[in-house]
């Protein structure tokens, strides 16, 4: 299940100011999903005539129409807007493209610029697109790099044209840089007629080899014909038997990013299908079978916290827990799981712990295990400033709009938890200063959202909702009687799942709620 308006939300975030903002559809590098480095997102190769319809891909980024109200960012060269019109449904839209990217100025487009992001048309009625065939310059001073990607054409006017281009390029490159970074090698800037060829030397450049990215082009190719197969055993163990050896850690990685994907568009058939064959792989091959032994032993470890479980317990299965063979990966997970107690207590009894330990190695481990506590602090602060400007700023789209439910719904793909917990912070901060017509407002705002939240809610998430948010005892076995043909042992199934998001999520109370929910609807099956 995804997408669960449960009560009893942890602290409010307190709401931000603005920001600065980057061309639609486009976001800064902290808020790129993050790819392990021995499995970066592999791009399509641009191609000649219209957008063809894109096929999901693990790294690609949601279709249809671009995010707003994201941090903005000065580009040095920043992209034009080209008009298109979709060949599917012929729907015109406009797209930004870059003709120079300088990733020594702006860094902070790496992470689009490598994950395919730019130069990608999507189509934002219909959702069709795909890569744009036109030149792109690419800089990278720390390498002395700088390459162009050029479509290839059998016209030989048309060559001496993209001769031209290049040349533009490069003299428009040189004249918005400083005189001290103009160097040589610019003069000379490296051609690509295949886009694969040309990402594939950026990539080099991060100690990833071509290699690497061919494996993971046929791991995303595998997960494709995998998620076609869910539904018929036989056919997935032909596949499962050719494609074995690419199901490794990384392969299960792939396979949960498109799960958030797919989640995150309301795609629940298709999160369904995964969530099965996801299953299947567990059982049946080998990575699966260790990925699941660790996620049942962090399972083991969380239930054995409890309320009054300190601190000083929590280092302890820790540190237990680091001892063990794949103790790195436990831990990895672990400490995601019981991220509200990883705060600055925890990390002085870390560092106390470091100062008494007399063994070199204990204390070798004992600062690494800081070093991650503080790096995994600083990621979330990061992702979650970043989080909140993008949704104080769509809110105040929303509430200068002159029709309010409209614009919650052109928004209501980012209408999620933490929009709800932004607005309720903004409402709590206007009852603090008094201003009752702006939390009058605030509060018909949260009101409309809550509604188009629960628009989108597959109907036994919306059903959850209603019946975790009934009242009193009465209200909630009126429910039960009137849903009961709802109540399916897969109800149940999917109710465990959830349980055990929330306890994995530090929501244990209200984790308690649904496994007892769940107790009471399993004796009425």
């Amino acid at each position: 299940m995804s997408g669960i308006l449960l009560p009893g939300q942890d602290k409010k975030p307190e709401p931000t100011g603005g920001g600065l903002e980057l061309p639609k559809g486009y976001s800064s590098r902290r808020e790129q999903k993050q790819t392990p480095t021995s499995a970066p997102p592999a791009p399509e190769t641009p191609a000649a005539g219209p957008p063809q319809p894109a096929q999901p891909a693990a790294e690609a980024p949601p279709s249809g129409r671009p995010r707003r109200g994201q941090p903005q960012i000065d580009l040095l060269f920043p992209p034009t807007g080209a008009q298109i019109q979709c060949p599917g449904c012929g729907t015109p839209y406009t797209v930004p493209v870059f003709t120079i990217v300088d990733l020594g100025v702006n860094p902070e487009l790496k992470g689009a610029l490598m994950s395919g992001q730019i130069n990608v048309a999507s189509c934002p009625n219909c959702g069709m697109g795909g890569p744009l065939s036109v030149p792109l310059m690419v800089h990278e001073p720390e390498h002395q790099f700088l390459g162009v990607f050029v479509p290839p054409s059998q016209n030989n006017s048309a060559n001496m044209q993209q001769q031209k281009v290049i040349g533009d390029m490069t003299q428009t490159l040189m004249r918005k840089l400083p005189t001290e970074a103009r160097k040589g090698y610019m003069l000379q800037p490296k051609q690509y007629m295949d886009w694969q060829r040309f990402m594939e030397q950026l990539w080099e450049f991060e100690g990833v080899t071509p290699e690497m990215l061919r494996r993971q082009r046929n791991q995303g190719e595998l997960l494709q014909r995998l998620a076609g197969l869910a539904n018929d055993p036989k056919a997935l163990d032909i596949a499962l038997e050719r494609g074995r050896d690419l199901i490794d850690r990384d392969f299960f990685a792939m396979l949960d990013r498109m799960l958030v994907m797919y989640s995150s568009q309301g795609q629940q058939n298709g999160v369904a299908a995964l969530m099965q064959m996801r299953n299947q792989l567990l059982e049946k091959t080998e990575a699966g079978q260790k990925i699941k032994q660790q996620q049942d032993r962090v399972r083991a470890i969380l239930s054995s916290l409890n309320a009054n479980s300190t601190r000083e317990d929590l280092l302890a299965k820790i540190l237990s827990a680091w001892a063990e063979a794949d103790g790195d990966e436990i831990v990895g997970a672990l400490l995601g799981a019981v991220a509200p107690m990883l705060d600055y207590q925890f990390l002085m009894l870390v560092s106390q712990q470091i100062e008494s330990a007399t063994n070199a190695d204990q204390k070798a481990r004992l600062e690494e295990l800081r070093q991650h506590v503080v790096e995994m602090q600083e990621q979330q602060a990061a992702s979650q400033q970043a989080m909140l400007q993008q949704m104080q700023q769509v809110l105040q789209e929303i509430l200068q709009a002159t029709d309010t439910t409209a614009k919650l719904r052109e928004y209501a793909d980012i209408i999620d938890e933490n929009f709800l917990a932004v607005l309720a912070s903004n409402i709590q901060a206007a009852q603090r200063n008094k201003s009752t017509a702006a939390a009058r407002r605030l509060q018909q705002v949260y009101e409309q959202a809550v509604a188009v939240f629960r628009e989108r809610m597959p109907d036994d998430v919306r059903l959850l909702n209603e019946l975790i948010s009934a009242p009193d005892k009465a209200a909630l076995n009126q429910l039960l009687q009137s849903n009961r043909d709802k109540l399916t042992k897969e109800f149940v199934a999917r109710m465990q799942e959830v349980e055990e998001q929330l306890r994995e999520g530090g929501r244990k109370e209200i984790a308690d709620r649904v496994k007892s929910l769940r107790s009471q609807i399993a004796l009425m099956i």
